[in-house]
């Protein structure tokens, strides 16, 4: 194997564990919603693009070759069903059929042009012109409707998916010599293990970016005083495996403690802040950090189609109540409660609900997503009903 062949295999595994870390975490979620779903094929498919092509380079068998350029055909795909879950709303006609189509077009043109690697990855140059049109959709499709949490992990997301198309191009020989995509799929990768605890602005972006890049630097640096390299291409390609295994490490750490640690502590610190004087200003200043962003509070004319014992039956003895465990009830009452919370919760693209009160009847409704654990958040879900329900049974007019 020549060195640009080691690096790009390495580069390729690195990507490869990353990706398929998310959709193995997935898989395993009991009652997924439909963005995870679209998450474990995105990440399933970009985890085999990068094995096979890392196999390929491994073994010289031409298979796995013909493996990825048909899996890498498949990802844009896979992207727009992404951006169109995550905006609530379809992609324009000529973006679906251009990417389909493109699809369609390269999955036939690889199996004509053969098993060999070289000479077909160059039917698939349509991919990251394919992702620029997914990007695009993120960024100018019009979002006043979404939550903040959506609107988040929209941005996050695409910034992933700008930093992926831009490195796709040195998939087909441009600037560098080894492809390095699978750096920006490790990127999204992260975005969807860290989940609301994400970086929320561009300039957040940018400082983790600049730390990793300076971590990356100077632990090449070091490995490369150990043995110095023989060329230039040497030098770059520790780099860049320095880089994709610090990323793919950074991405396991993340799906290993479900981003909680930073989300826990900013959590706790906006609740010891908020203000508790009434309940609007209570809910107001707690839900400004995740995972109460994008919290809608219902109650009132909210509610008036739904029938209030129903609903406080469909609780049960809990106070925070989510998709997944609706519609398995014993008795037709708690049936027809769950089917009530269900449409409620539906109604405003929310996966979770937590009862504030009983009288008069008040629900927050909280929307989750990525491939951060539930079980961290439904904690602090359940600290901030405490809270709340202090706050909703005071009397008008007493301090705090």
């Amino acid at each position: 194997m020549t060195t640009a062949t080691d690096i790009q295999m390495l580069v390729d595994g690195f990507g490869a564990l990353g990706a398929l870390a998310v959709a193995l975490v997935l898989t395993r979620r009991r009652g997924r919603t439909t963005v995870q779903n679209v998450l474990m094929l995105v990440f399933g498919l970009a985890g085999l693009f990068y094995a096979c092509r890392a196999l390929a380079r491994a073994t010289g068998i031409e298979g796995f070759g013909l493996a990825s350029l048909i899996l890498a055909c498949a990802l844009p795909l896979g992207a727009l069903l992404l951006a169109e879950n995550l905006l609530r709303r379809h992609a324009p006609l000529p973006i679906k059929l251009a990417i389909a189509g493109g699809t369609v077009l390269g999955v036939v043109a690889a199996v004509l042009a053969g098993s060999g690697l070289e000479r077909a990855f160059s039917l698939a140059l349509y991919v990251p012109l394919a992702l620029a049109l997914v990007l695009g959709l993120i960024l100018f499709r019009d979002r006043a409707a979404l939550a903040p949490m959506e609107n988040a992990a929209l941005d996050s997301y695409g910034r992933a998916l700008l930093a992926t198309g831009l490195l796709a191009l040195t998939d087909f020989g441009l600037v560098s010599p080894f492809g390095l995509s699978a750096l920006g799929m490790l990127g999204l990768a992260y975005a969807a293990a860290a989940g609301a605890s994400a970086p929320r602005r561009w300039i957040d972006a940018l400082k983790e970016l600049a730390l990793a890049a300076t971590t990356s630097v100077l632990l090449a640096g070091a490995l490369l005083r150990l043995r110095s390299p023989g060329s230039l291409l040497e030098a770059e390609g520790v780099l860049a495996v320095t880089v994709s295994a610090l990323l793919a490490l950074s991405v396991l750490l993340r799906l290993q403690s479900g981003g909680g640690d930073q989300q826990r502590r900013l959590f706790e610190q906006t609740l010891a802040a908020a203000d508790t004087n009434d309940l609007g200003r209570f809910i107001d200043t707690a839900s400004r950090a995740a995972p109460l962003q994008g919290l809608v509070l219902a109650e009132g004319e909210d509610l008036s189609a739904y029938d209030p014992a129903l609903l406080r039956i469909a609780f049960a003895d809990d106070v925070v109540m989510d998709l997944t465990r609706l519609g398995h009830a014993p008795s037709e009452a708690e049936r027809d409660g769950h089917e009530q919370l269900h449409d409620l919760l539906r109604r405003h693209a929310s996966t979770h609900a937590v009862l504030i009160s009983v009288a008069p009847l008040r629900i927050a409704l909280i929307a989750l997503g990525g491939a951060t654990r539930a079980d961290e958040d439904e904690r602090a879900m359940a600290l901030f009903q405490k809270m709340a329900a202090l706050v909703a049974a005071r009397p008008a007019g007493d301090p705090a």
